[in-house]
Formats: structure tokens, C-alpha cells, sequence
């Protein structure tokens, strides 16, 4: 299989993308047909942006006269020598200019400003304008597909490998800054991996074990350099795990002070909980600072003057002063990106897709839409992990869940047109039995199978494994004789969900199992998911690329899946490790392709996960705002925050909103 090919149809986000996916298709296997028509140019990586030295910088004029009052160092000292510099020529509306504010809505809360120890800021892009990363994946769907080698530098600006790609030394850009004015340093990279990676105490966004295996190791050789030492041979997939949301280092010069390794006073617990969402302004490395929080209301972000990256003409970006993000709910922040009162969305609720594409087809809509490949897919984790189960009855059900027939069984008991009708009525839903959802350049019908919907099949399977009804209450029984219920976590906050699960439950019920939700608020689902305390979870899992928080989705480390936690692997999933670790140790682009494939046959085979439905989604982006690069997928590489490169979009002066801290930039 030619990898650059299936690269390019997933980077054209086209109808021609989505329907060269299906052209193969394994017996039973749904055709699938396009809502997208976008095409465009795709570029090379030294295209985007570079490091150098310019003649001349300029800087925000309110921070030129924050300067001139000694409240701020002049901008010579607080940018590196050589800062990453935005190309104008991939800007689609050219250098910006400074001011005003880029309006978001989201659903999610802040549960913390400590994302080294695997707190989430709320998600919607809050996460991505204050973190920086050691490299940088989102850009890359603009990349034609023979420059795909791999992720792009951030704070690690070069890297070397070794003769047989068992070392790679990485070089940090040198002189950015913490928005305190503290440098940035391999101290930061050591406390990352050392003391959040490393320690079993931490609850890491990076599982221990999954950066190239149990074994590798991170030694630093100066202020600027350090190397990672693997146990066998890895390649640039390998660093992809080092961008957002897992290799982004925090401010060690803050976070140690609560670290019970440097401070004998402290607990793991008071650690994670170190930064709070209401304690501001946090340290960070990305183009804002959070500067307000008002629960349930309002975060608000002003920009980062020791940001370290500018445009060709010398300014120091980002363009926009402001950031907001109103905290709402999912939907209403589609709601208002149509409406003109929000200025950016991934329209991910199917449930509004109607609506949302019948408004913004009008000649005044302040916003434009356009869909993308079908990247939103939706599925059923079973807990695989017998040795942590509560009691005698979870250790039973986790033994039948081990059983393929009985996953199987599930899989044909799922009426997959049905349950996405009762998400949205359309052409928008397309099944989905598990693996790589259509939208991945790795999906390939020939290797995915399908189970049909068919109740006779799940029936006979469950039979066979002698799951019976023996009390007559229409449940089935385990052998024990207690009724099978599957008590499955979800996202109260996602509606979406919920309307699948319980469509699910419904036809389950109909073959003897019954489904139990546990509803949970979005910003604790995220830590009893990572802490493996549920038999079952369901939800959406966007799994494109095999690198993209594989701990999620893949056994590709000691702890990982965070749904087969104790390692004890079935057979055929010790054969997914296996292709996932030929994966990232190869950079033949024919080795990496079966290897996905291969992982595609044992995840849909064996029906590892229970997929539902896919669909596709929409970017919505307020036409006041500039540089928006055209076709912008909602996900790819990754999601559209850090895609559509944020810190270099901008409004022109007469179409800027006001913005509510004018002048002002985080007090430290």
C-alpha cells in the first residue's frame, strides 16, 4: 500500500478523500459517501515556520509602553536569540495585526492549571493556548505526504538518532522563557520525565512504559540538550508522543515546591492539586495566560510577552491581546459560532448539524462551515482487567468479557443505522465496528471487519458460551447465576452520548443483557477513566493516528489500555503490541502501513473496542478571522485548536471586539 497516497486522501479532506477509503470493502462492509468538497494546496514542513534571527522585533504597543515603565524587560530580552519564525507565505490573509479577542464557547470546566501531573484545562483550546509542546503535530495535515517524516520541532527545535536508532538527543530552543521570565531548560524536560512520567504516583497524560517501552531512559547532557536512550530500535514515530497532550512539560521552577520529592510535607495528592483552576495566574509557556476564572462563567486569557515565536516581518506573535472562553455547554458553543456571538467551533454534536449547516448557508451567516472526513467515532471499552476488579462478581464479568464470542455477540446485537438516526437524522452517521474510524489514513476496508447487525448471531453466541437466562427475568446470567449487567461510564455532558447509550441499552435488553449507565460530569470522567475503575465505558475515541494518545486506545506500554491495565494480555492482543511497536520502531512508509493493518484486523476482529457510529465534522470559524487556512480538518493530526495555528490568526482593527483587560498582562 502506497502510505504517501493514503496520506494525501486524508489531507485533501475531500470527497475524493473519503471515497477512495471505500473503494475496498470487505464483505458487508457500508459504503460511505462524502459531505465535504474542499481541496487545496499542500506544502512542505520548512514551509510553515523556522528558527532564525531577524534584523529588527516589535512587539503589541501596549507592551512597548509597559516596557517604558519598567514594568516589563525590553522584548530583545525576553525573546530568544533565534525564535520560531511564522512564514508569511503559507498565511492565506498575510502578517497580522495586533489587538482584540478570539471568542470561544465550550463545555468542559477547568479542573486544574497542573497539566504535567494530567489535569485538563477545560478543553475547547484552552489546554493548547497556554501549553507548549516538545514537538508539534496539528500543522501537519498541510504537509503533502513525502514530507511526512515524522513530527515537527516546538521547544525542541533538532533532534539526532543514532547508528541504529536506539538514542535520539534533542535540542531545545534556546533562551524562551516561562511567562514569569524564568528560562525554560532541560530542568523542565528532567521534572517531566523524572518526577510525572516516571513516578507511578502521577497520573501523567504520558503512561509510564509507553514512550518506546519500560525501559527507556532520559539523561540530560547540558542546559539545552538531552537524550533518550531506548532498549530496542524506534523511529520518528516514536516523538510523536512527544506533543500535545503528553510531552508538555511544566514550570519545575513552580511545581516542585509541592512535589513530595522535594517536598517532604506534601502529598501526591496536594501535588496534582497544586494549581487550582480559581488560583491565577498559573506559569506557562504558551501564547496567553489565564488571567480570569469565574466558575461556570468565564475564562479569560491575555497574551504571554515572553512568548517566543514571531512572524517574518519581526512581531511577536500572537496577534490577538485576548483570549475568551465562555463556559457553556457543548452544543450551545456551535450555537453561537453560528449565531456571531462565538468565533470558532468543531462542530462535533451531530445532533446540531442540520441546523447549524442550514444557517450557515445563508449570504449574511457571520460564519463559515465545512465539513471534513468522518474522524468522530464513538465506542464500548470492557474492562479486560480481571486481577482489579472489586469483588467476585466483576472478577466473573471481566472473564466473559475476555471472551471474543461474547464481545462479538454484543457487536452483532447493535443496530448501528439505528443508533446514529437517533443521533441525527441524515446522511451523517456511518457505522462503526472499532479500530480506525474512515477519516485515518490508516483505515483500510479490506482489513476491517464488520459485524452485521443480526440478533439470531448474538443470541447463538451467548448460548454457546452458556449465558443463560436461568431465573426467567429476561437477563442473562453469568455461571455463577448472577445476572449480566454491564455497568458502563460515560460523559453526562455529552448528549450525544448519552442518546447512543441509551439506544444501546435498548437493544441489548432485546438479547438479554442489560446496560446500566454511570453518568459522571466531564471534569472527573477523564480521572476515574485513567484510574481503570469501571467494568465498562463508552463514549467518543477518535483514534486516527496509532501515536495519538495510545494509552487510550492501544496496548502500547506496561499500564496501557487504561482498560487492560494489569497487563495481562490476551493473545491476539499481544499481537496488536506487537504491530503497534513495529510501528513506531519503523520509517518505511509500505512496514508502517501493514502494521496499522495488521493492528485493524485483531482490533476489528476480535472486536477489541465495540464501535457504534462515525461522523464526520465541521469546522466553524467567524469570517472576521484571518488566516484561517482553508480546509482546516476538524481532526487529523490534531484537533483544530492547534491545526488552524491559532497564534497567528487575527482580526482587522475595525472588526476587533472589545477586549475587557486592555493594557494588561499577567501580574506574577
Amino acid at each position: 500500500m502506497n502510505y504517501s497516497h493514503l496520506t494525501r486522501g486524508l489531507l485533501m479532506s475531500s470527497a475524493a478523500a473519503i471515497s477512495m477509503a471505500g473503494q475496498v470493502v470487505a464483505e458487508g462492509f457500508p459504503q460511505e459517501t462524502s459531505l465535504s468538497g474542499l481541496e487545496y494546496e499542500l506544502i512542505g514542513r520548512e514551509d510553515i515556520y523556522t528558527y532564525g534571527a531577524l534584523e529588527s522585533y516589535s512587539e503589541a504597543p501596549f507592551l512597548t509602553e509597559l516596557v517604558a515603565t519598567g514594568a516589563l524587560p525590553p522584548l530583545a530580552d525576553r525573546l530568544p536569540a533565534e525564535p520560531i519564525i511564522f512564514k508569511t507565505g503559507v498565511m492565506v490573509d498575510g502578517v497580522g495585526e495586533y489587538g482584540g479577542v478570539f471568542r470561544h464557547v465550550i463545555g468542559g470546566r477547568p479542573e486544574g492549571w497542573n497539566w504535567a501531573a494530567g489535569q485538563h484545562q477545560g478543553w475547547g483550546g484552552i489546554n493548547m493556548a497556554i501549553q507548549e509542546c516538545l514537538v508539534r503535530q496539528g500543522p501537519r495535515w498541510q504537509i503533502r505526504g513525502e514530507d511526512q517524516s515524522g513530527p515537527l520541532p516546538n521547544l525542541a527545535r533538532s533532534w539526532t538518532w543514532n547508528a541504529d536508532a536506539t538514542e535520539v538527543t534533542m535540542n531545545l530552543i534556546e533562551g524562551a522563557k516561562w511567562s514569569d521570565g524564568d528560562m525554560f531548560d532541560t530542568e523542565d524536560v528532567r521534572f517531566w520525565w523524572e518526577d510525572n512520567v516516571q513516578d507511578a504516583n502521577v497520573t501523567s497524560r504520558m503512561a509510564a512504559g509507553s514512550f518506546g517501552g519500560a525501559d527507556t531512559t532520559m539523561e540530560v547532557i547540558d542546559d539545552f540538550t538531552f537524550k533518550f536512550t531506548f532498549s530496542s530500535p524506534q523511529s520518528e514515530t516514536v516523538l510523536e508522543s512527544l506533543a500535545y497532550i503528553q510531552g508538555c512539560p511544566g514550570p519545575s521552577h513552580v511545581l516542585k515546591k509541592s512535589h513530595p520529592t522535594y517536598n517532604s510535607n506534601s502529598t501526591y495528592e496536594a501535588y496534582t492539586g497544586a494549581l487550582p483552576a480559581d488560583e491565577l495566574s498559573p506559569v506557562v509557556l504558551g501564547a496567553w495566560v489565564p488571567v480570569v476564572h469565574r466558575p461556570d462563567e468565564l475564562v479569560v486569557l491575555r497574551r504571554n510577552p515572553f512568548y517566543f515565536k514571531v512572524d517574518e516581518s519581526g512581531q511577536q506573535l500572537p496577534y490577538f491581546n485576548e483570549m475568551h472562553f465562555r463556559l457553556s455547554t457543548w452544543g450551545d458553543r456551535t450555537t453561537q459560532t453560528v449565531a456571531g456571538t462565538g468565533d470558532f467551533s468543531n462542530m462535533e454534536d451531530p445532533a446540531n448539524f442540520v441546523e447549524a449547516l442550514r444557517q450557515s448557508q445563508s449570504d449574511d451567516s457571520p460564519v463559515r462551515a465545512a465539513f471534513g472526513p468522518r474522524v468522530l467515532g464513538w465506542r464500548m471499552d470492557l474492562n479486560y482487567d480481571v486481577n482489579t476488579a472489586e469483588d467476585e462478581y466483576g472478577q466473573a464479568l471481566r472473564a466473559i468479557f475476555r471472551e471474543t464470542d461474547f464481545r462479538l455477540g454484543l457487536s452483532h446485537a447493535l443496530d448501528r443505522d439505528a443508533i446514529g438516526q437517533a443521533v441525527a437524522r441524515g446522511p451523517f452517521a456511518h457505522p462503526y465496528t472499532g479500530g480506525f474510524q474512515t477519516g485515518s489514513p490508516y483505515f483500510d476496508a479490506a482489513n476491517t471487519a464488520y459485524q452485521e447487525f443480526d440478533q439470531d448471531i448474538a443470541n447463538a453466541l451467548f448460548d454457546g458460551l452458556g449465558l443463560i437466562d436461568t431465573d426467567g427475568n429476561g437477563v442473562r446470567n453469568l455461571p455463577g447465576g448472577e445476572d449480566i449487567v454491564l455497568d458502563v461510564l460515560s460523559n453526562a455532558n455529552r448528549g450525544e452520548d448519552r442518546k447512543q447509550l441509551d439506544a444501546m441499552a435498548s437493544q441489548l435488553a432485546e438479547v438479554g443483557i442489560r446496560v446500566q449507565p454511570r453518568p459522571i460530569d466531564e471534569t472527573n470522567f477523564d480521572t476515574v477513566e485513567a484510574s481503570g475503575a469501571f467494568d465498562a465505558k463508552f463514549g467518543r475515541i477518535n483514534f486516527i493516528l496509532p501515536t495519538f494518545e495510545t494509552c487510550r486506545s492501544l496496548p502500547a506500554g506496561d499500564a496501557c489500555p487504561i482498560f487492560n491495565q494489569s497487563g495481562d494480555r490476551m493473545p491476539f492482543e499481544q499481537g496488536i503490541a506487537d504491530a503497534y511497536e513495529a510501528f513506531v520502531s519503523s520509517d518505511n512508509p509500505a512496514d508502517k502501513a501493514e502494521a496499522a493493518q495488521t493492528m485493524q484486523t485483531l482490533l476489528t476482529e476480535n472486536a477489541y473496542s465495540i464501535g457504534t457510529v462515525q461522523f464526520p465534522a465541521a469546522l466553524l470559524i467567524n469570517k472576521r478571522i484571518r488566516n484561517a487556512h482553508p480546509g482546516t480538518p476538524v481532526f487529523m493530526y490534531e484537533w483544530a485548536e492547534d491545526a488552524v495555528i491559532r497564534e497567528r490568526l487575527w482580526t482587522a482593527a475595525d472588526q476587533q471586539e472589545a477586549e475587557l483587560f486592555p493594557g494588561t498582562v499577567a501580574e506574577y
